[in-house]
């Protein structure tokens, strides 16, 4: 397979979402939980996504007692399948901290493995540490001694070959209340992972909540952004790191408890760099009512950013919105940058009018001012029609996560993903073309956000194009693969799919 089409749906405007949780099968699995990492991977190769939903299970048992729930439920994997979600009953029961993860092949044998991060600095009785758990045809195990240290206090996870040697590697970003020190795992084979901050140049207290992976300076090598910290680190050469400029990152906390969290990645004007959207997790939002705006830099080339959240209309925020994403929602040919927190219906989204010189212009949602938000909000085409869906994660048991299917009249559409054999394309820079001229360009991950993994493929929105060219580049030098002629509103796959 590797290939599906639909129409066009006759619009680039507003959008328009519709509450799909119980329809599709979410809501009661999703009972008895503190949900705190979302991750959206096609687990049996079905071409299907399916969903990861890890929780908190720390708590006294009466907490959780919420919406019929007995107590706390264990992470939970629901496989998608013809706009349906059923209970994967075969995964290894995890009650833990489950705070970030990924799906990605890890051992090169043309399936995703999981990989969840655990906030448990100090593992009590029973609880799962940050765990690695290898796919077999579908069905998970998890991999004993995989490297990764059980104190480790790991929150979002980046994945990267930062060496160059075809095995994918891990960065787990680590808070500042755990260890404050994230981790760059080189991937040894068999699964088995080794810390390699030290001859990496990854240096010491480098604390996050969010991890951005990408090729910021052009060199064909992943970089590594660490929020949180702020921290910029630029390849120099496979299999090493040298910290860029960071004071750009700066942001003014107002409270202990105030950080930067999710990044997401995207060239948002169309220059063929890639640029960087930041959100915020500031108790003060809530504690002492201050406004903080989720923040957008623009890639200057040579791993340089300016700042330019005030010149795009991204308005101070009355709550926490830790998740941010870029991603063209209404397909109208320009990234809209999503948040999780809460606009009155729906999550906050700021939908981009296009530029204004150089820089791109959103528009503010109304209804703000309400303090919910969601820990996560990741997208994914669950029911492959060419709009993205939204994956609201909700940390309160007493409400439900809720899937929001995107129901908008959108313009035309292209998805572009990469096979199993060639690493599913983690690390390939894909970009959309009119001619000459760069309409788009994405570089396919599978971290997004704060504490989400999504699906790896890149996403765009064509507007009124019926066709473009794509340009692939994979990672590490590889000379450029141009497919010419790519008609609008169907996914494919490179090499085979269609």
């Amino acid at each position: 397979m590797g290939c599906w089409a639909t129409e066009a749906y006759g619009g680039s405007g507003g959008t328009r979402f519709e509450d799909v949780t119980e329809v599709v099968g979410l809501d009661e699995p999703l009972r008895g939980m503190h949900g705190h990492t979302a991750i959206w991977s096609d687990t049996n190769g079905d071409d299907w996504p399916d969903l990861y939903v890890g929780t908190f299970a720390d708590r006294e048992v009466e907490v959780y007692q919420e919406r019929g729930a007995e107590g706390p439920a264990p992470d939970r994997l629901l496989l998608g399948g013809d706009g349906v979600f059923t209970v994967d009953d075969t995964l290894p029961e995890a009650f833990s901290r489950s705070s970030g993860g990924v799906g990605a092949d890890l051992d090169n044998d043309g399936d995703l493995d999981l990989v969840v991060a655990r906030n448990t600095d100090e593992p009590e009785p029973g609880q799962n540490p940050t765990q690695v758990l290898e796919n077999t045809e579908g069905v998970f195990q998890v991999v004993a001694d995989s490297g990764i240290p059980e104190d480790l206090g790991g929150r979002s996870v980046g994945v990267l070959d930062y060496d160059q040697d075809g095995l994918l590697d891990l960065f787990i970003a680590e808070d500042r209340f755990a260890g404050e020190t994230s981790v760059l795992f080189r991937n040894e084979g068999d699964l088995r992972f080794s810390d390699v901050n030290a001859e990496a140049g990854i240096p010491e207290g480098v604390h996050g909540l969010g991890v951005a992976v990408a090729d910021f300076d052009g060199d064909g090598l992943s970089d590594i952004f660490v929020s949180g910290s702020n921290r910029l680190f630029l390849s120099h050469g496979p299999g090493q790191f040298v910290e860029g400029e960071s004071s750009v990152f700066e942001w003014e906390v107002y409270g202990d408890e105030d950080d930067v969290a999710g990044a997401s990645v995207a060239d948002v004007n169309r220059d063929g760099l890639l640029d960087l959207a930041l959100g915020q997790h500031f108790n003060s939002t809530l504690e002492f009512d201050e406004t903080v705006s989720v923040r957008l830099y623009l890639n200057e080339g040579d791993g340089a950013f300016r700042d330019v959240t005030d010149e795009a209309g991204l308005e101070p925020i009355p709550t926490k919105a830790p998740h941010v994403e870029l991603n063209d929602v209404n397909n109208d040919g320009w990234p809209d940058l999503l948040t999780s927190a809460s606009s009155g219906e729906g999550p906050a989204l700021f939908l981009s009018q296009g530029l204004e010189g150089d820089v791109p212009v959103f528009t503010t949602p109304e209804g703000m001012g309400d303090p919910q938000y969601w820990v996560a909000a990741p997208t994914v085409d669950y029911d492959r029609d060419g709009r993205l869906d939204i994956f609201l994660l909700e940390w309160e048991p007493s409400l439900p996560s809720i899937l929001l299917r995107n129901v908008t009249e959108t313009g035309n559409w292209l998805q572009v993903s990469v096979d199993g054999e060639n690493g599913f394309g983690i690390g390939w820079l894909i970009e959309v073309l009119d001619a000459d001229t760069i309409l788009g360009a994405r570089e396919i991950t599978v971290t997004q956000g704060y504490s989400a993994g999504v699906m790896p493929l890149a996403h765009f929105g064509l507007g009124e194009l019926g066709e473009v060219d794509v340009r692939l580049t994979p990672p590490g030098g590889a000379e450029p693969i141009l497919v010419e002629g790519v008609g609008a509103n169907q996914h494919i796959r490179w090499p085979d799919g269609c």
